[in-house]
């Protein structure tokens, strides 16, 4: 009998053989640890899985502000798809995703290997890079509002020093997407910058020891030992990072005037808002966030399989 086959029947044998009575600890410490994760088990239940068959279910009918409804049909999505808002609020976030995303990862992988050194005032520096992470959206805007005013913003004060004309950050429709994007990145680094700070600690000295007895330069370490090893964790942060941008909300809403928000800077989940309180057509506006978890599902299983596929390679 080859190895193979012997192997093959030893899997089959143990297969085979009746599995062992659980000793009384062993119950003991199943049934506490189901105990333990009942509440939040409950929790997700109650506040996510049923909330989304309901909202699933909704996005048929013609929900309206009194939470009733009359008939169950496709004209919210028929709708939807004709809706030239919709096309708007999509190229704006599509916009976001393009331009915000490779900037985060490229800006969060430059800094969190600049952290990694040993270099003096790491840990301030640390704490500033962070401090985004922790700030509230609220103050985060009045702050930006301040920077970009076109008449006394410390941007346009810079720009000035510069022989620069002033720039009208929060009102020029050719502008405010880029605004918007500043925005974004500006706040979504601090976490990534940690998460990325985790990986390359975890990446062992023992292949850049190696590499340095051999005489391999910084650059080619960084190709050749550092990128491969750290793609699981960049692959991870784009995937937090497209989801985010997805259903960036707050900063648009806090930042700019009404007429803009629903324009020229209008998000998918901005044109949710406009329709489940604004227009309290909720049916419709459901029907809005399934498209949305479909094109984040969509995306990120994308993502996942080029992830996988990079590894494998």
């Amino acid at each position: 009998m080859s190895l193979a086959e012997t192997a093959t029947a030893n899997i089959q044998q143990a297969k085979s053989k009746p599995r062992a009575a659980l000793s009384r600890l062993e119950r003991s410490e199943r049934f506490w640890g189901w105990v333990m994760i009942l509440p939040l088990v409950i929790g997700l239940v109650v506040f996510y899985f049923i909330p989304f068959l309901q909202n699933i279910f909704y996005s048929f009918t013609d929900l309206n502000q009194f939470m009733s409804w009359t008939t169950i049909s496709f004209d919210n999505y028929i709708n939807l798809f004709e809706d030239d808002d919709f096309y708007t609020a999509a190229f704006n976030t599509l916009f976001y995703v393009v331009v915000c995303v490779p900037i985060i990862l490229l800006l969060s992988l430059l800094l969190a290997i600049g952290l990694n050194q040993n270099i003096r005032g790491k840990a301030l520096l640390r704490t500033l890079l962070f401090l985004p992470a922790v700030t509230m959206p609220a103050a985060v805007a009045m702050v930006w509002q301040w920077l970009f005013n076109k008449d006394f913003g410390l941007i346009n004060q810079g720009l000035n020093l510069l022989h620069i004309a002033p720039v009208a950050w929060l009102s020029d429709p050719d502008v405010v997407r880029i605004s918007v994007s500043i925005i974004i990145i500006w706040s979504s680094l601090a976490l990534k910058i940690i998460i990325l700070l985790a990986g390359l600690q975890s990446i062992p000295r023992q292949l850049y020891e190696a590499a340095d007895i051999d005489g391999i330069s910084t650059l080619r370490r960084f190709f050749f030992i550092t990128l491969p090893m750290m793609v699981p964790t960049l692959f991870f942060v784009s995937v937090m990072s497209f989801i985010e941008i997805l259903q960036i909300f707050d900063v648009v809403f806090l930042m700019f005037d009404r007429a803009l928000v629903e324009g020229d800077v209008m998000t998918i989940t901005n044109l949710f808002y406009k329709y489940a309180f604004y227009l309290q057509e909720k049916g419709y506006a459901s029907a809005i966030t399934v498209v949305l978890f479909a094109v984040t599902l969509l995306i990120t299983l994308v993502q996942m399989a080029i992830g996988k596929r990079l590894r494998v390679s």
